[in-house]
């Protein structure tokens, strides 16, 4: 099945990119964006379509009213649409007029001290919700915490974190059939599209239903207010009346009388009773903040004195309780009925403003275009494609997690497969030193694990086994070709070379050796003097290079083995092919030669490969 764009990217894309990825999808839905702005826009209506409509309108006017029209041309000189056009302002104005006197001065283009002064008690109330909100809105993360506990509330089973689609024995077996991160991811992908498809798009739905109104009433409560009050004069730290407004020209304000217009339009297309998830309305009550609100409120509006001890006065009695009050149901339903009050009074100062303001009349007119128009846009909430697309991004940056813990696990199974019935040996130096790094702070030795992995491998196979194989080519299918027998004879030496050192490595921090003597000194002086610190870290260093020397150059002299028998293996020589199938008795075993080289090399072979998984474990490489 083909893949979606978004799985495409999230198999490919850095942990910084998903998370870019995850900004960009929030900002898309509108849930950081707090500028009411970016939410309506101006739409532009040609020269040609308003006379369409001009046209039309005209024809649909009544046999008197056209009556009417036809004798205002007249007397005016103008064309019958300019004189339509003038009617229709003249509507504007008296309708402006009827519904608010004194609001706007039409021949000077003010707008009166009567305009903030109604917006006044609108700013009162949006001011106990306006910091609460509007942090929240700003914190995708925490509206994404928030949707995820309404989701894993309402449906059983619910997926959390990427053990829930993949154990780590399913991740082992991918990983030992196909041996990529990716395999693991894909997989992980697989499980979790199945698993979102099961997930009924009801629950969303009811989710988004009860989360709407927050985004409907947030232009109203972060429309800039005290913006719009300078414009006419008020100063909100003025020892004079707070209702001091002055009359403000047209085009200072023209602009916030549109937002406005948006707000409310918003907050009136909410059906009442307001009502939220009981979750979300407890989370917009924070003790403390309210009562700070109330206060800075009560020194700006005279008016509104009475109300605001009511609400100081509440929030005190709620606020003043132990922190085990989030537990009382009591508490907690007054909490949400607070909340819910605050947006009730918002929502009747709002219906109370668009009948007292024509506020439709007044942009058009003072905008002097009566088909100017206002796009606004609607939230359309998708919170199941944010859900699952925050949900797939937080699983996939547990993919490395969990191919780490699926090669470990690979990597202990395949050891005890492979050594199965053998007497595996440990360093007895290095494994017991009776130092513990991580309550130190400091590294520990990297390749010990690796190290013995060789080790074991060459004293219960390569020595028992291969090197019989080798010695035996060497005498006979080599005979002839000294420069290839030679090479061999190399590579033996270089593994021999290794098992050596290899337990010399071990004996070295032996307490009678020097080495020994010396890590001692250093483990012991970390306690007391910072400056063993850097001679501890280069001695780790020196040993970790040792032993990352001693392995790699086994398996170079392994590679020439593999190497070597692939090409006698794979060689159309005739007397090299009747050489290989010569039967031989090795270790109590008779074969053909064919067969004892074939062996060797898978069993090389399947050693390199464990030995490069645990290599990588050790270095932290995904």
């Amino acid at each position: 099945m083909k893949r979606s764009v978004f799985e495409e990217m999230a198999v490919s894309i850095s942990e910084k990119e998903r998370r870019d990825l995850i900004k960009k999808i929030n900002r898309n839905m509108n849930l950081g964006n707090t500028r009411i702005e970016e939410s309506m826009y101006h739409v532009n209506i040609s020269k040609e379509e308003k006379d369409k409509y001009i046209r039309e309108e005209i024809m649909k006017l009544g046999f008197f009213e056209r009556l009417i029209l036809k004798i205002k041309k007249f007397f005016s000189g103008k064309t019958e649409e300019a004189t339509y056009i003038d009617t229709k302002f003249e509507k504007l104005k008296r309708t402006i007029l009827r519904k608010s006197p004194g609001i706007g001065n039409f021949t000077t283009r003010t707008i009166s001290r009567s305009f903030p002064e109604s917006l006044y008690n609108l700013f009162v109330k949006t001011s106990f919700l306006a910091d609460i909100l509007e942090e929240f809105w700003k914190k995708e993360d925490t509206f994404q915490q928030i949707l995820t506990q309404l989701v894993e509330s309402r449906f059983p089973g619910i997926v959390k974190k990427i053990d829930d689609l993949l154990s780590d024995e399913d991740a082992e077996k991918i990983l030992f059939e196909k041996e990529t991160k990716t395999a693991i991811k894909e997989e992980v992908l697989r499980r979790f599209n199945n698993y979102a498809k099961k997930v009924s798009d009801s629950i969303f739905v009811d989710i988004e239903e009860e989360v709407l109104p927050l985004y409907y009433f947030r232009p109203i409560i972060v429309f800039p207010y005290y913006e719009l009050f300078k414009i006419f004069g008020f100063d909100p730290y003025s020892e004079n009346n707070l209702f001091a407004f002055k009359n403000a020209p047209v085009f200072s304000c023209i602009d916030y009388i549109e937002k406005l217009y948006y707000a409310i339009y918003m907050v009136l297309k909410i059906t009442r009773p307001i009502k939220t998830n009981p979750f979300l309305g407890k989370y917009f009550y924070r003790d403390g903040e309210e009562e700070k609100t109330v206060k800075e409120i009560e020194k700006e509006g005279a008016d509104s004195q009475d109300e605001q001890e009511q609400e100081e006065n509440f929030i005190y009695e709620n606020s003043s309780n132990s922190s085990n009050r989030y537990e009382d149901e009591e508490i907690d339903r007054n909490k949400l009925k607070w909340f819910y009050k605050k947006l009730e009074d918002i929502y009747e100062e709002s219906r109370k403003i668009n009948k007292k303001i024509p506020l439709v009349e007044i942009i058009k007119y003072y905008r002097n275009d009566y088909y100017y128009k206002l796009a606004f846009y609607i939230p359309k909430l998708k919170f199941k494609e944010l859900y699952f697309a925050n949900l797939k991004i937080q699983i996939l940056e547990q993919v490395n997690d969990k191919y780490i813990r699926a090669r470990n696990f690979m990597i202990e199974k395949n050891i005890d497969k492979f050594f199965r019935g053998k007497t595996i040996m440990e360093f007895a130096y290095f494994k017991n030193t009776g130092f513990d790094h991580e309550k130190a702070g400091v590294n520990n030795f990297k390749n010990i694990k690796s190290m013995e992995l060789l080790f074991n491998y060459l004293v219960h196979y390569y020595n028992e086994r291969v090197r019989n194989i080798i010695d035996l080519s060497t005498k006979t299918i080599l005979t002839q070709d000294k420069i290839t027998a030679t090479s061999l004879m190399l590579q033996i030496s270089a593994i021999d070379d290794a098992y050596v050192k290899i337990q010399d490595f071990d004996k070295s921090l032996s307490p009678d050796m020097e080495d020994g003597k010396r890590f001692f000194r250093l483990r012991y002086g970390l306690t007391n003097d910072t400056a063993y610190l850097k001679m501890y870290k280069s001695f780790i260093a020196q040993k970790n290079k040792a032993a990352k020397d001693i392995i790699h150059r086994a398996i170079e002299a392994f590679d020439n083995i593999i190497k070597t028998y692939s090409e006698l293996l794979n060689s159309s020589q005739l007397e090299i092919k009747n050489n290989l199938a010569t039967q031989y008795n090795v270790d109590g075993k008779t074969k053909s030669f064919r067969d004892f080289l074939i062996e060797s090399v898978e069993n090389i072979r399947y050693f390199k490969n464990l030995l490069s998984q645990v290599m990588k474990s050790e270095s932290g490489v995904a």
